[in-house]
This record gives structure tokens, sequence and C-alpha cells, in this order.
């Protein structure tokens, strides 16, 4: 049967549905985008923060660490005499020591505060004798001789005794300012080092006294103990064989 074209339904075809969207509705995406980029960028930027904060504090506990330890320091042919010092335990200041040998040798001792003088403290004086024998002895240091305890017992000994001239005579000679040793006062955290130095070779009391003590030093610690000894080495004319060692104080 034949349609009349004229009288057919006609049948829409529908059309492609185009959606627009206008800028009000794109501004969602288009800042979730940002927020993103933000986001990363802010991690990338922690994560870079943390990196350099820990090799920060790597470096500064290496510092702290370098500063706050030292401990026994070996120099020269240290086994031809082997020498050892150590303080007495209970003293603030290095009065007493305990100096030892594996053989016989010529010793000096001296307190080494970096950045400050050193301070002799073995042999007492010229009249002392440097020379040691093997095996371990207590010695008295020249701050025995200066310290306020000695200068308390004289006082107290000459009040004692009822002598005005005595008590004045003491005063006199008492405290560490006169004619003593310039001894380096040691605060929270900050230490020095006793430096034992042996040589079959004589060291004159009179060079140890006046070329190496009083001498400031570096600030650096093994700057400072190589100054010393090089200093000893110079001012006695050491040739020969010699060694040293040098360890904490306070200990």
């Amino acid at each position: 049967m034949a349609i009349d074209e004229a009288t057919a339904p006609r049948v829409a075809c529908a059309e492609p549905i185009v959606v627009r969207r206008t800028a009000k509705d794109r501004a969602p995406k288009a800042l979730n985008g940002v927020v993103a980029s933000l986001g990363v960028q802010s991690l990338m930027l922690r994560e870079e923060t943390v990196r350099v904060g820990t090799v920060c504090f790597a470096a500064m506990f290496a510092v702290t660490t370098g500063c706050a330890t030292g401990g026994p320091a070996h120099f020269g042919e240290y086994n031809s005499f082997m020498p050892k010092v150590a303080a007495t335990k209970g003293e603030r200041s290095p009065l007493h020591l305990t100096v030892q040998l594996d053989k016989p040798a010529n010793v000096a001792v001296f307190l080494v505060a970096p950045g400050r003088p050193s301070t002799l403290l073995f042999p007492q004086d010229s009249n002392a004798n440097g020379f040691v024998e093997a095996g371990a002895h207590t010695v008295e240091t020249t701050l025995a001789r200066v310290s306020p305890d000695s200068t308390r017992n004289a006082r107290n000994a000459a009040g004692q005794a009822g002598s005005p001239t005595g008590a004045q005579g003491g005063n006199r000679g008492g405290g560490r300012g006169r004619g003593g040793p310039d001894v380096p006062a040691f605060g929270f955290n900050q230490r020095g080092y006793i430096l034992i130095y042996a040589s079959q070779e004589p060291l004159p009391y009179n060079a140890l006294s006046t070329r190496v003590s009083g001498i400031s030093v570096p600030f650096d610690d093994t700057e400072a103990l190589n100054t010393v000894t090089k200093l000893i080495r110079q001012s006695t004319g050491t040739t020969g064989k010699w060694a040293a060692f040098a360890t904490d104080f306070p200990p």
C-alpha cells in the first residue's frame, strides 16, 4: 500500500543535546585543580623542610658530640715511654697528680685550656727534680703551693700560735696573685687537659716556665695540645725520643 507523504505522520528526530557550562559552572573544577597543585607543592616543601631539618640536626649533633667528647690523646713515640697522668679525685684544681711511666724519663706536666694560657704543673720549681722512675708516682703540683686551702691552713696555724707577725706573713704569701701561676677557671660545660711530656733529655725548668707556661694556645683542642708539645720540644731542644699523653680535666 502506498503511503501518502503529505498525510504520513512525521517523526521528529532528536537533536543532540549540547550542555553549555558557564564560567560559574567551571569555577569549582578550576579551583579544585589549583588546590590540588598547591597541595602537591606544599607537600614537596614539607619534604624538603624535613630533609634540611634532618641534615641540620645531624650536623649540629655531630658538632655537639665532637665538642662534648675528648678522651686520652697520644703524641710522639708513645710506646717509648707510655706516659700517663691522672688528677686526684675530689680536687677541683689539679693539686696532686698520679704520674705513670713505662721507662724512667724526664717529665713535664701542663694544664692546657684551649684559647687560654697553659700552666706548668710539674716540676714545681727550679729545685724540683723532673726525673721520674718507671711506675706510678703521686706528685704535688705548683698549684698546691698557692691553693686557697694551703693559704687557709697557714692562716689557721698562725692564728693558733697567737703570732700577729706570722699571721701577716701568711696573708702576704697566700693567694694566687703574687708570683703564683695564672690558673684558668673552668665553668659549666668547659674543660681543659692535663698533658704529660716525657723525654730522655733534660727539660730545663727555666725554659718550661718562661717559654711554654703562660703562652696562650689556640681555641681548637687538637691545635692547643699540638702547640704545647711543639713549644716544649723547641724550648728544651729535644732531639731524641719523646712522648706525650693528654687526658681531660676535669675528668
